[in-house]
Order: structure tokens, then C-alpha cells, then sequence
């Protein structure tokens, strides 16, 4: 995306269409084992076929130039990536998926205990999993839910361990954690390959910023080490009700949104027409509510930027197509009639300043939150990037987003934030592979940097640096843990169906699930009543 012409070595020749086919596949499978495996027959049959046929005009569809123009845009040409970038790409998206607990090989995060019991259930219970009270054998835990009778249905967006689950039906739970692994890897690879086609080529700052870009929380951890204020609560929160986290703290906790997330948000960028973005973009819904709500500003403005503008003849031609009207229509229906038997899981809702003592609090809280989370990397990228319109798009809703709270932990702003965080990270790859390509020319010429370029340089490179200081306090916290064999808590809930312990002292699981994942009343709701199986 920055317009800079480079000089392609030799390697491996990826197929736009071949790519996007991957990355199309990689989001509908899951989509379509939970239509097979949840919906009655009559209805999961035709949606997955929609799906499946939808996915493929896609495909063939990907490299059409949009309704009134004949040139093909740049970015669905093909790319040429060295082997050695190819396989350090594969081995990195091995260690990244292992590395951040998917599968809970290696020492994992508090949230695995619950992410851990969502693929048990998933592989031991018949689906739709529905769970009896009177299973459940804590004592703590029957207080926290107050049952002791009934059945209650396990409603969550899942839909991402889908494929594992079944895989795990046929082999095993051991099986179901390899092929999540290795899954999940695979999306990350893929990621990795559309950052390449923005950036132009594939250089050694994608799979680093991928892991490490974060926001500048360091500042405020040095503060609150030093005064102890009291509304710091840990490294990444530490305003009230306003948090962005880093890339590596994402991957850790909550892998199966921000994997999808990260892979439509580079689908959206790469994209050269518009006919396919109710399938691509709508397919985040399954994977992160909350995460719907950030990818459709960067799809409008994938909409309406230079490369693809229309004359309105065009982009109606574009826009009402079935691979965009039709899984759009399908997804709201089926995912929202699902979310929505579950109305307790949001919590609290509404604006930001209403949770906060004075309003004064809120605007010092916020102007510190936004100097902290978005101004330092904006500003890196504003010389180099202020006509780009991701560029853009992702500063105004990293700007606006954190106005707006849903759940008591504001889920929304964590969640919402991906798709603009992922296209500063991939702007970041790219501006400091354009730095590296700007010192070799001058090596080349024998040219000496100015003065003021120089210290302007300085100060980026020790700002990104300071950046990736959460993603680096993650993995140390992570590959410490495994290297002195400190015991994790992936296995204090077990199964939904009887929660080991309500508690770890950190997370109150049983709360968590209780108000998170179980639906009492779902033969009540749309879903069960004509969709669903029973």
C-alpha cells in the first residue's frame, strides 16, 4: 500500500486468488461445521451450501477489477516471496500458535482455563451442547449459580473450534488440541502472507510487529511504580473502562477473535472490488460480535477509496450481489438470533463517562488513554502514511472507539479496536521496511542523512520499541512460567457441565459462566424454537 515501487527477488510465486481462496476457506469451514452440527437439517444444509458456493464465486470473483473500471489494482497481482521468508513465516506461525497456549501445550493464560473447557464440551457433549445443573458437584460453584435442577445451553461465539471439536470426535481430545494448534497456526501464516502483499514483500518486521505491537503502557506502569495511583489495575489497564491490549496479550487470551479478526481486516485491505465483502466482513460476526462493529468502518472505507471508487451505477452493481447480500442475511439471522438468547452477557452498557465519578476524571482519563494508545504510533506513521486511507480510517475509530462501553470489562473497546490496531501494525511493517530500503539506496549513493531526519528517526525507532514493551512483558511471562515450571490454571473449570473451582482468586469462573455462557430459557428463544436442533 505504499505506492513505492521495489525490486522483487527471487523465491516462491503466490497466486493472489490462491491466497484469498486459503484465507476465504480458512473463515467459512468452521461456519459451515456449525451449520451442519447445530442447525436442524433443512436449514444447516441449504446456509452451508450457500456458504460453500458463495465462498467460490468469491474466489473466482477476487481478481475482477470493480463494475466500471479495467485496470487491476496492484494488490491482486501476485507476490513473489524467498523461500526463506516462506518457511520462517510457517515456522513462525507454529511457534506464535504454540507459544501463545492455543491448545495448551506450553504454560497458558488465565483465560485458557475457560477457552480449554469451550473444546472439551465441544468434543464430549452431543451439539447442540446442553448441560442438567444437577451435574455439577462444587459446592462454591451450586452457591454462584443457585441451581441444583434444569438444563441450561451452552451459547458463546464457539464457532472457531468447530473444526477441532469434530476432529476431535473422530481422534481424541489430544487429537482436538493438535488440530486447534496447527489451525490456528494457519491462520496466523496467512496473516502473514496478506501483510507481505500490503507492505509489497515480505520482510522480518511483519512477523515481529504481528507478535509485539502494542501502545505505550509503559509510561503509566512507570508512573503508578513510582506515585501508586490508584486507578491503575495492571500493565495494559490502567484507566477505568478503557484498555487497548498488544498483539501478544490478544493471542494469549483470546486467539480464537483476534485470528479471524486479524485475517478479514487484511482480506478488506487486499481487496479489489466490492462484490464479496458481506461474505468476507460478515464472516467476523460468527467469530467477534464486538469486533463487527470495527470492521465495518475499514469496510466503507475499502469502499470508497481511490482504487475502487465508482460512479453510483458501479457501486450498486457491486454492492447488491448474492455473495455480499446473501451470507449477510444468512450470518445476521443465524449468529444474532444465537447471541441474542443470551441478553445477560453484555452487562453494562453505554457510553464511557457514565461509569466514571465526575466527567472531569473521565476527559483527563481519556485525553491520557488516547496520548498513550494511539498518538504515539499515529504519529510515527502520519508523514509516511496521512493520504493513506486505512491510515485514516484506523485513527479516527482508535479515537472514537473508547467513547462507548458493552461489559463490565468493555469487551466492546478491546474487541472493536482489532481491525484498526491490525492496519497500524501492518502500516508500522511497513514503514520500517521502507526505512530499510531508504538507508540501502543511501548506502548505495553515499549519501549522509540530515540532522533533523536523523533525530526524527531516532525518536520512532525508540517509541516502537518502547511500544512492544507489554507484547515482551506477555512472553516473558509466559516463557518464564514454562522454564520454571510454574503451574498454569488451565484446567480449573474443566467442563461447563461441572466447574472444578469458582474460583482462582483472579477470575470468578462460575460468575463468568454462569452470566457468560448459560442460557436457561433457550427453548424460548428464536434460534432453538427454528433453527436450532433439540
Amino acid at each position: 500500500m505504499s505506492g513505492r515501487n521495489t525490486k522483487r527477488s527471487a523465491g516462491i510465486t503466490i497466486p493472489f486468488s490462491m491466497w484469498y481462496g486459503l484465507a476465504v476457506g480458512f473463515l467459512v469451514i468452521p461456519v459451515i461445521v456449525f451449520c451442519l452440527g447445530y442447525l436442524r437439517w433443512y436449514v444447516g444444509i441449504p446456509f452451508a451450501f450457500c456458504f460453500a458456493a458463495l465462498s467460490a464465486v468469491a474466489v473466482l470473483e477476487c481478481r475482477k477489477p470493480a463494475a466500471g473500471r479495467t485496470e487491476l489494482a496492484s494488490s491482486a497481482k501476485e507476490i513473489v516471496i524467498p523461500l526463506k521468508y516462506l518457511i520462517g513465516f510457517a515456522v513462525f506461525a507454529v511457534f506464535l500458535a504454540w507459544f501463545s497456549g492455543v491448545g495448551e501445550f506450553i504454560y497458558s493464560l488465565q483465560d485458557h482455563a475457560i477457552r480449554r473447557a469451550t473444546l472439551s464440551d465441544l468434543v464430549s457433549y452431543k451439539w447442540p451442547v446442553i448441560y442438567d445443573y444437577s451435574t455439577q458437584t462444587n459446592p462454591d460453584v451450586i452457591k454462584e449459580i443457585g441451581k441444583t435442577g434444569g438444563k441450561t445451553a451452552l451459547m458463546y461465539y464457539f464457532t472457531y473450534w468447530m473444526p477441532a471439536a469434530l476432529f476431535g470426535k473422530l481422534f481424541g481430545r489430544i487429537a482436538a488440541d493438535l488440530f486447534l494448534m496447527l489451525w490456528t497456526a494457519l491462520g496466523i501464516f496467512l496473516i502473514l502472507i496478506g501483510m507481505a502483499k500490503i507492505n509489497g514483500r515480505a520482510c522480518v518486521t511483519q512477523p515481529m510487529f504481528l507478535m509485539f505491537f502494542g501502545g505505550l503502557d509503559v509510561i503509566p506502569a512507570l508512573v503508578h511504580s513510582a506515585t501508586g495511583y490508584r486507578l491503575w489495575t495492571s500493565l495494559e489497564g490502567w484507566v477505568p473502562n478503557m484498555a487497548y491490549y498488544c498483539n501478544m496479550n490478544e493471542f494469549a487470551n483470546v486467539f480464537h477473535q483476534c485470528v479471524p479478526c486479524f485475517l478479514i481486516t487484511v482480506l478488506i485491505m487486499l481487496s479489489v472490488n466490492t462484490r464479496s465483502f458481506g461474505l468476507t466482513g460478515g464472516l467476523l460476526f460468527a467469530y467477534s460480535p464486538f469486533g463487527v462493529f470495527g470492521i465495518i468502518p475499514v469496510i466503507l472505507t475499502a469502499m470508497f477509496r481511490k482504487e475502487l471508487r465508482q460512479d453510483v451505477k458501479g457501486t450498486l452493481k457491486d454492492l447488491f450481489t448474492a455473495a455480499n447480500v446473501i451470507p449477510a442475511v444468512i450470518l445476521l439471522v443465524m449468529y444474532g438470533s444465537f447471541y441474542s438468547a443470551n441478553s445477560q452477557a453484555v452487562g453494562k452498557n453505554g457510553f464511557t463517562w457514565k461509569y466514571y465519578d465526575s466527567i472531569g476524571l473521565f476527559v483527563i482519563c481519556y485525553l491520557c488513554f488516547i496520548i498513550i494508545e494511539v498518538l504515539p504510533v499515529s504519529a510515527v506513521l502520519f508523514k509516511r502514511y496521512k493520504k493513506n486511507a486505512f491510515y485514516r480510517c484506523a485513527v479516527i475509530c482508535l479515537t472514537l472507539i473508547p467513547l462507548y462501553m458493552m461489559t463490565w470489562v468493555n469487551d466492546f473497546a478491546m474487541r472493536a479496536s482489532m481491525p484498526s490496531r491490525l492496519i497500524m501494525c501492518v502500516l508500522l511493517a511497513g514503514f520500517f521496511r521502507e526505512l530499510y530500503d531508504e538507508d540501502c539506496e543511501r548506502l548505495l549513493k553515499k549519501k549522509k542523512m540530515g540532522k533533523k531526519k536523523t533525530v526524527g528517526l531516532i525518536f520512532a525507532i525508540l517509541t516502537v520499541i518502547l511500544m512492544m514493551f507489554p507484547g515482551f512483558v506477555n512472553a516473558y511471562l509466559i516463557g518464564g512460567s514454562q522454564a520454571t515450571g510454574e503451574p498454569d490454571r488451565k484446567d480449573m473449570v474443566g467442563s461447563f457441565g461441572n466447574i472444578k473451582y469458582a474460583t482462582d482468586g483472579t477470575i470468578e469462573y462460575a460468575y463468568v459462566i454462569n452470566n457468560q455462557f448459560y442460557t436457561d430459557d433457550y427453548m424460548d428463544s428464536f434460534f432453538f424454537r427454528y433453527l436450532g436442533k433439540t
